[in-house]
């Protein structure tokens, strides 16, 4: 006997999930939803057709919506369920995803609400609650377990998404303003916003994360909005969700996304290209942007090449994503989870991809290496070296206006933030010299 869940976009059936006897799974889209106008697939591995789609495009597709490591670990003890039921935890905390879509039952507008965290944690103070909302994740991953709370973010750090509510009490897409209030989104409410506090492992990711990321923006990159919020002890990173978008009437919508994992049918445990099972390399990583304009692939290579530049050696295929909007092509989303590993030696150095077919760290990158990237890729080594300087030459001229916005946010420390530029600038130019 079968079982069959339901996906759903807000109130619209997109399709159902059937459970076979065995396990296996198959994707079934709803009539109702190919006869839409401006209908869209899960993904460009599911095109929307009439036959189903079988287990082996849709079951890595799933996986990747789950957090990873102690984050699935936590969810799972506290809804007593087994790590490779995927279908059974989405069903749980499958309201809020990455993206547009929620699984087992539909979004109902009139339901949607949001808490406040100082209504939550029973405190006047901001700070205050938004430290003990930090220690709340800690027992309970995204909340597990909270009244009308079911969300999902992929990755293995700790993580929340919240909505900022405005003055005037209703949610707002942009980043925290003074009078605004951080909101834990409830009833299939969309958030808005990504909470990444610290990392006592990796001091002053927060200070670092936000520079890289504003420094993308400085010099032309696409990348996501990026700020530090203060807790009452600790500092977060505060990062605002591309993949919502205001309606017309003001409405906060979503907009469906899904990372280079799942456009490439790969489980989230080959997110890297080495391994027993090797994941995604830099050709495939690259040629992901078939699927979008040709101004998206060479905004595809801006993004390789500054991650390469700033050494953000854990930049892997769940760190690169395509948008799929309502009645229009896919397209590239803008630049995220960005960070330089110098400052911290006991991290991994050597890139998630092989460069010229050979994993390489950020001091070994010369020109031939380049060139041999270019040539891979089917551009041309002198373009490619060309754009290179390009984004070498902005990022000097940025260093000290990024640094000084940085710096001046609540929060920031400005040794981590010196620390932070004087590292990916010297990694940058010793790259630049060896072109």
């Amino acid at each position: 006997m079968s079982v069959r869940v339901p996906i759903w976009f807000d109130a619209l059936e997109v399709g159902q999930i059937e459970v076979a006897a065995d396990g296996s799974l198959t994707l079934h889209y709803a009539a109702r939803w190919l006869q839409t106008a401006g209908a869209f697939p899960l993904s460009v591995t599911m095109p929307l057709r009439a036959e189903p789609h079988c287990s082996e495009a849709l079951s890595p597709w799933l996986a990747n919506l789950l957090p990873e490591e102690e984050q699935l670990a936590g969810l799972t003890r506290a809804l007593g369920l087994d790590q490779a039921d995927v279908l059974a935890l989405l069903q749980e905390i499958g309201g809020d995803t990455a993206g547009a879509f929620s699984f087992g039952v539909p979004t109902d507008r009139s339901r949607w609400s949001y808490m406040p965290l100082t209504q939550l944690y029973l405190t006047e103070d901001p700070h205050e609650a938004l430290e003990r909302h930090f220690e709340d994740l800690g027992r309970r991953p995204f909340l597990v377990g909270e009244d009308g709370v079911r969300q999902s973010l992929a990755g293995g750090q700790k993580k929340s998404a919240l909505s900022v509510l405005g003055p005037d009490g209703a949610p707002v897409l942009r980043l925290p303003q003074k009078g605004d209030r951080l909101a834990v989104p409830r009833n299939g409410a969309p958030s808005t916003l990504i909470v990444k506090p610290d990392n006592p492992h990796l001091p002053g990711i927060t200070e670092n994360e936000v520079w890289c990321l504003r420094m993308a923006q400085a010099i032309g990159i696409e990348a996501a909005e990026a700020t530090i919020l203060q807790a009452s002890k600790r500092a977060a990173i505060a990062v605002l969700r591309y993949d919502r978008r205001l309606g017309r009437g003001g409405q906060i919508n979503r907009l469906h996304q899904e990372d280079f994992a799942q456009a490439n049918g790969l489980p989230p445990g080959r997110k890297y290209e080495r391994g027993t099972r090797p994941g995604l390399d830099l050709k495939t990583l690259l040629a992901t942007a078939r699927h979008c304009s040709a101004k998206d692939a060479l905004a595809l290579l801006d993004q390789v090449i500054f991650n390469i530049l700033v050494a953000n050696t854990d930049a892997h295929a769940k760190n690169y994503s395509l948008l799929l909007p309502v009645g229009s092509a896919p397209s590239l989303a803008p630049l995220y989870d960005v960070s330089t590993v110098l400052p911290w030696p006991h991290v991994v150095q050597s890139y998630a991809q092989n460069i010229a077919d050979k994993r390489r760290t950020p001091n070994m990158i010369a020109g031939r290496h380049w060139e041999a990237l270019a040539r891979a890729n089917g551009y041309r080594p002198s373009d490619v070296k060309t754009r290179v300087r390009q984004l070498v030459d902005a990022l000097v001229a940025k260093r000290v206006a990024v640094s000084a916005e940085v710096a001046a946010l609540r929060g920031a420390s400005e040794g981590y933030v010196v620390q932070t530029a004087e590292a990916v600038e010297a990694n940058a130019l010793r790259m630049a010299g060896r072109l």
